[in-house]
C-alpha cells in the first residue's frame, strides 16, 4: 500500500481541499499521513479523522500575526521535520507554499518525491499583510515550484504562473465535491435542521476581513425575510457569533464539514462569494464555495473585478456586484424579488460546472499527478 506524508499549516479543522483530495487517494489505496500546523493547540495531538491519520504540532501563534507567523513557521517546520521521521511514507504532498520548503527538506533527506499543491499564489495571498516582503515571497515561490517533481493547482491562472521555469506542466485539480448524494436530500429538511427560514444567503469559508462577512450579518433584520448563515472560523468569528446572538436574521454555525457545507449550500437561495479585488490572490482565485454553488445549481453573488465574475457573467450562472455592503445588499434584495431567474442562473451554473469544474475531470488530474511522482502501478 502506498504511502503519502502531507504537510499542512492550518490544523486541519477539516481543510475541505485536503479531505477531498485524501478520500481520492484512500480509495486508490493509499494510506494518508498529515502533520498539520495547530496554532490554537486545542485539537487532538494525532487521531484518525475519516481517511488521513492526522499529527497536530505546535508552536502556539496568533492567527493573522505576519510577524510571529514568520518567526514560528520555522518552528513548525522544524517539528514537522522531526515527526517525518517517525512515519513511513513513499511520497510528500505539501498543501501551499508555506509548507513547501519543509517538503523540499523532507524529500532530499528521505529520497521520496514531492508534489506541491498551490491552493493560491501565497504571496499575492499576503500581500496586504506583509507589504514589500511579498515580492521576496514571491520570489522564492517560483524559484522553490521547479523542485518537485508534480505541482497542481487550482485554476489556469496560477497555473501558468508556476508552470514558468518547469519542464513539466502543472496540473489543474479544483476544490470540486461529489454532490450526487447532496442532491438527493430534502432541502427544507436540512433548513428545519438548522433553524433556517425565508430567502437564505449563505457564506461558509474562513471569517476574514475582505469577504464581506461583517456587511452581510449587519446587512439584514428579521423585517427583511432575509436570512444570513454563516458557517467557518476565523478573526472575525467574535462578531459574526455577537450579531447572531441579538438578530434572529443571522445564524452562525460554527465551524461544519465539507459535507454539511454542501448540504447547507443546497438548502440556500443564494451563495455569497464576494472578494475584495484589491488582492491579487482573490483575482485570479476560484473559491471552492463558489465551485460547490454551481455543481447545486445554486446562484452566486460575487465582486466585480475578480476573474470569477467574468465567468458569471459570461454564463448568467449568478449576479455580480461592486465590493461593497450597499451594492451587495441591492444585489440580495434583486435575487430575492426573482425567483425564476434565480432558477434559471442555478440551471447554467450547473452546465458551467459539468464543463470546466467537474470532480471526474479533476480526480483525473490529481490521479495523474500521483502517477508521475511513484509511477503506473
Amino acid at each position: 500500500m502506498p504511502s503519502t506524508l502531507m504537510l499542512l499549516s492550518n490544523p486541519y479543522r477539516p481543510d475541505p481541499r485536503v479531505l477531498l483530495e485524501a478520500r481520492a487517494l484512500k480509495e486508490e489505496g493509499h494510506e494518508i499521513h498529515l502533520l498539520a500546523w495547530d496554532r490554537e493547540q486545542t485539537r487532538p495531538t494525532e487521531i484518525d479523522e475519516g481517511p488521513i491519520h492526522v499529527v497536530r504540532l505546535g508552536p502556539k501563534c496568533p492567527q493573522r500575526d505576519a510577524k510571529r507567523m514568520l518567526t514560528r513557521l520555522p518552528r513548525f517546520w522544524f517539528q514537522a521535520l522531526e515527526a517525518s521521521r517517525r512515519l513511513r511514507f513513499d511520497s510528500i504532498h505539501a498543501h501551499d507554499f508555506d509548507t513547501l520548503p519543509l517538503g523540499v527538506a523532507i524529500s532530499k533527506l528521505s529520497g521520496k518525491p514531492l508534489l506541491y499543491d498551490a491552493h493560491e499564489l501565497y504571496a499575492k495571498m499576503v500581500e496586504n499583510e506583509v507589504g514589500p516582503a511579498s515580492r521576496l515571497i514571491w520570489f522564492l515561490e517560483k524559484r522553490l515550484a521547479r523542485k518537485p517533481k508534480a505541482v497542481i493547482t487550482v485554476s489556469e491562472a496560477i497555473a501558468k504562473e508556476l508552470s514558468k521555469g518547469r519542464r513539466n506542466p502543472v496540473g489543474i485539480v479544483t476544490t470540486s465535491q461529489d454532490t450526487s448524494a447532496v442532491e438527493k436530500e430534502d432541502r427544507l429538511a436540512i433548513r428545519n435542521r438548522h433553524g433556517l427560514s425565508g430567502f437564505i444567503v449563505s457564506y461558509l469559508g474562513a471569517l476574514e476581513p475582505g469577504r464581506m462577512v461583517e456587511e452581510a450579518v449587519t446587512a439584514f433584520g428579521p423585517e427583511d425575510g432575509i436570512t444570513v448563515v454563516v458557517a467557518g472560523d476565523g478573526t472575525l468569528k467574535p462578531t459574526v457569533v455577537k450579531e447572531a446572538s441579538k438578530n434572529p436574521a443571522v445564524k452562525y454555525l460554527g465551524v461544519v464539514d465539507s459535507d454539511e457545507a454542501l448540504r447547507i449550500t443546497w438548502a440556500s437561495d443564494l451563495v455569497l462569494a464576494m472578494m475584495d479585488p484589491s488582492n491579487p490572490n482573490n483575482v485570479i482565485g476560484t473559491p471552492g464555495k463558489v465551485i460547490n454553488a454551481l455543481a447545486l445549481g445554486r446562484p452566486v453573488l460575487t465582486s466585480k473585478g475578480v476573474q470569477v465574475a467574468d465567468k458569471v457573467r459570461e454564463t448568467g450562472c449568478g449576479l455580480i456586484a461592486s465590493h461593497s455592503k450597499k451594492a451587495m445588499i441591492e444585489a440580495v434584495m434583486m435575487a430575492r424579488a426573482d425567483p425564476t431567474a434565480l432558477a434559471d442562473m442555478g440551471r447554467k451554473g450547473k452546465v458551467l460546472y459539468a464543463r470546466e469544474y467537474s470532480w471526474t475531470t479533476s480526480k483525473d488530474a490529481l490521479l495523474k499527478a500521483y502517477k508521475a511522482l511513484l509511477g503506473p502501478s
